[in-house]
Parts: C-alpha cells; sequence; structure tokens
C-alpha cells in the first residue's frame, strides 16, 4: 500500500495530539525522534528556570527550601514516578 504525501497531511491535519508539538522549541522541517535524550525544550522551560535562579536562588537563598517548596522536591517528583513504576506514590521511602 502506497500512501501520497497529500494524504500524510491530512493524517496529521486530523491528529488530536498534533498541536502539541508548538509546546516545545523545535526548528522547521525536523521530525525528532530521539529517545534517549532530554528530549525537545519545553517553551516554558527557559522563563521557569530564570525564576528558579533568579528568585528563588538568587532572591531566595536558602529560605527557598521552604519558601519555595524544595524541601518536597524528592516527594513530588516520587509521586509523579510512582504510578510509571507500580510504586505507592507516598514517597515513604524517602523519610
Amino acid at each position: 500500500m502506497t500512501i501520497t504525501r497529500q494524504e500524510c497531511l491530512a493524517l496529521d491535519a486530523r491528529d488530536p495530539l498534533a498541536g502539541l508539538r508548538e509546546r516545545f522549541v523545535l526548528p522547521d522541517n525536523v521530525i525528532y525522534l530521539d529517545g534517549n535524550s532530554l528530549g525537545a525544550l519545553p517553551r516554558h522551560v527557559p522563563s521557569r528556570m530564570r525564576a528558579i535562579v533568579e528568585d528563588e536562588w538568587g532572591k531566595g537563598l536558602v529560605r527557598s527550601w521552604n519558601d519555595a517548596a524544595w524541601i518536597a522536591a524528592a516527594r513530588r517528583t516520587a509521586a509523579k514516578i510512582a504510578p510509571l513504576i507500580g510504586a505507592g506514590a507516598d514517597a515513604s521511602c524517602l523519610t
């Protein structure tokens, strides 16, 4: 079976996930399939990183462990990863 470029474009136009590409910084005309790296840069990350470095670290200093909830970062991360690996989301192993 052969599929034409026009048919591919039509499929892409109907794809409910097609708009997700806009969430990432990607060069035009690039199909990015590298699965063993950090992946494509999400558009929101540079501004979030800037806020962390300039505000939370730069201004908040050591207070950010509590004020910016750095102290709970491991628990938040564990709760997100737990369902992927079949573990409990309570992160009790981190206490």
